[in-house]
């Protein structure tokens, strides 16, 4: 149990923290950097009850995950897989729960801008700058957050393989397959939406503002949300992947690995990351817009610009969603394969 082992660490370490933080307050140099989350759901808490909160979220993930450490150790039986079942339940409601309170947008601009950033950063000195200080203390809260919440995914996905449960009828290979398509369908239109709109401004102020429009052309910084659209068409590329063939082998033509299978996880990872940081995304950006006042006017004028990231939470449950369903599809072949050769006489 290794993921079980890291993540039981490390969000005993966060939980500890969170505490110190709360019942220290002003009187911990810290706490002067401490980041305020006002775009995040937890902007609507007094910071003090969203440190102790979020301890109590971390502790929740530290204790299901140590508890999948013991389990391991014990003998199997029905007793411990339903409680292996709730293990997992709650700590993917508290994942849940501390990923809509902490993530925000500028996490996932972050992560869209950062590939282009690198590139540019040594030519351009308004990139570097940029960069530098796009890096502060309430983004590194965020990055802990995801990464915690993926190691403690890969520890319930541990778990599950060393002690299976009885799979219910929506998690069987074939329903999973049909709802999975619908996922599919929906979470590849919110981001071909937005690339839409960025690829359209290249050439016409559509949903903006001309006389900004106009400025953005002359100054080339219209091509940062190109290259958020291009990553947004494969992003929704990829997504078709989860109900293709080609998302399951990779293609012949494909130099050295065609034909080769695709490992599960090189797909159920990222997709899983994208689903993580884009659903409450979305939420802070619907959050700004309802409390922004004249903000509310902007975005009726300038639709384009922020209209397709409203469709942000849809996006991330659907590709959450779709993504599920990939997982229990090759859980299933899996499976079937070792039953399979279980029951091959030896010769």
């Amino acid at each position: 149990m290794k993921y079980a082992t890291i993540a039981t660490t490390y969000w005993t370490l966060a939980a500890g923290a969170g505490l110190l933080l709360a019942a220290t307050g002003t009187d911990l140099a810290l706490a002067e950097r401490l980041p305020t989350p006002t775009a995040a759901l937890a902007g609507l808490l007094p910071l003090p009850v969203f440190l102790v909160l979020a301890a109590a979220l971390a502790a929740v993930l530290a204790g299901t995950a140590g508890r999948f450490v013991a389990e391991s150790r014990m003998d199997g039986g029905a007793g411990r897989t339903l409680s292996g079942l709730r293990l997992v339940f709650a700590g993917a409601v508290a994942s849940g729960i501390l990923g809509l309170l902490t993530l925000t947008a500028g996490l996932l601009a972050f992560i869209g801008y950062l590939p282009l950033a690198l590139v540019m950063a040594p030519f351009h000195e308004g990139m570097r700058d940029s960069l530098v200080n796009t890096v502060d203390a309430s983004l590194v809260v965020q990055l802990i957050v995801v990464v915690g919440v993926l190691l403690w995914g890969a520890a319930a996905r541990e778990h599950l393989r060393r002690h299976p449960v009885p799979v219910p009828a929506w998690a069987r290979p074939d329903a999973a397959a049909r709802w999975g398509r619908w996922a599919v369908v929906v979470a590849v239109v919110p981001p071909l939406a937005y690339a839409l709109t960025r690829f359209v401004w290249m050439f016409y102020p559509l949903g903006f503002d001309r006389e900004f429009w106009e400025v953005a052309q002359a100054e080339g910084s219209l091509l940062a949300g190109v290259w958020l659209g291009a990553f947004a068409v494969v992003g929704a590329v990829l997504t078709v992947g989860l109900v293709q063939r080609w998302g399951e082998n990779v293609p012949g033509w494909v130099p050295v690995i065609g034909g080769r299978r695709v490992p599960p996880a090189a797909a159920i990872v990222p997709a899983t990351f994208v689903s993580i940081v884009v659903t409450p995304a979305g939420i802070s950006m619907l959050r700004q817009a309802a409390e922004g006042g004249g903000l509310a006017t902007e975005i009726v004028e300038n639709w384009a610009a922020a209209g397709p990231t409203f469709l942000w939470p849809v996006w991330g449950l659907a590709l959450g969603a779709a993504t599920l369903a990939y997982a229990l599809r090759r859980a299933g072949e899996r499976r079937a394969s070792v039953d399979a050769e279980t029951r091959v006489p030896a010769l």
